[in-house]
């Protein structure tokens, strides 16, 4: 969700205070979802007082919902050249620059970020992604790690963590940080959810496939989200590789049912063609 900062002009110069009305103004515009009435607003508080930093940044964050991303860049930009030492402004910026997928532009505004805020745990977050992004995985982790260390409630990062350990091979520390991820989880939540999911993976993953632990937790994740997709085809999926045929069935069968035009193709190709060697046209 975007926060957009009002000010108040406080014991400011008259140009000052004219700029914050017009940025206030701005801003309650942009909450009510007038957007384009917000951005002239915004721009005429930059041209009062071209030092007002927070209205190029309440600019930006309008550009950003308008999906003007170069624009909201300048804005970001601008804002910078007038106070470099407001951390979220940087953070801002490297998330912009994730938008246009300049990832060298976007390690830079996180790492500045995180220099003004050690603290900033969703900069470490964003910033293990462009690593990733950038295909430096040990650097992801590092990060990743990080995200968690300054936000120890943030559970995307312990899904971000355990996924990619994952991916890399390093199935039981995939495991550890994911099983200590649904300790700080919220119960009943698609994070948690996905974290039971992301588990069960893992488990199907390893060398041998431990699928009862997998089946169980893939079970769970249906508990909290019962038409979850990816669970869906995971659990059918893992019932197939047992002997639990019709349980493989009818899952996956419920995952081709749910499956809808935005699922990956493959996926659904092979659940089709498993339920065909099941026995299920």
């Amino acid at each position: 969700m975007t926060i957009f900062a009002l000010a108040t002009g406080g014991n400011c110069s008259r140009a000052r205070v004219e700029s914050v009305t017009q940025m206030n103004e701005g801003v309650v515009l942009a909450q009510t979802g007038r957007h384009i009435d917000a951005v002239k607003a915004l721009e005429r508080a930059t041209a009062i007082d071209p030092t007002n930093d927070q209205a190029y940044y309440n600019l930006a964050l309008v550009h950003i919902e308008l999906r003007s991303f170069e624009r909201a860049k300048q804005d970001l930009e601008q804002a910078i050249a007038i106070n470099g030492e407001v951390a979220g402004f940087h953070e801002k910026l490297g998330t912009v620059a994730m938008q246009i997928e300049d990832w060298a532009a976007a390690k830079e505004a996180f790492e500045k970020a995180i220099e003004l805020d050690p603290d900033l745990f969703k900069a470490y977050f964003k910033l293990a992604q462009v690593h990733e992004k950038m295909e430096q995985p040990q650097e992801a982790l590092q990060r990743y790690t990080e995200s968690i260390e300054h936000g120890p409630r943030f559970v995307e990062a312990y899904s971000a963590l355990g996924r990619l350990y994952a991916d890399l091979g390093y199935l039981d520390q995939a495991t550890q940080v994911l099983q200590s991820g649904l300790e700080v989880s919220m119960q009943g939540t698609e994070e948690e959810a996905n974290l039971h999911h992301l588990l069960g993976t893992v488990y199907q993953g390893g060398e041998p496939p431990n699928y009862t632990a997998a089946i169980e937790e893939f079970k769970a994740a249906l508990e909290i989200v019962p038409g979850m997709r990816d669970a869906l085809f995971s659990l059918g999926w893992a019932y197939s590789m047992t002997d639990e045929r019709e349980e493989a069935r009818r899952f996956l069968k419920k995952f081709v049912d749910v499956a809808g035009g935005d699922a990956p193709s493959h996926y659904v190709k092979a659940a089709r063609d498993r339920l065909g060697e099941l026995g299920v046209n």
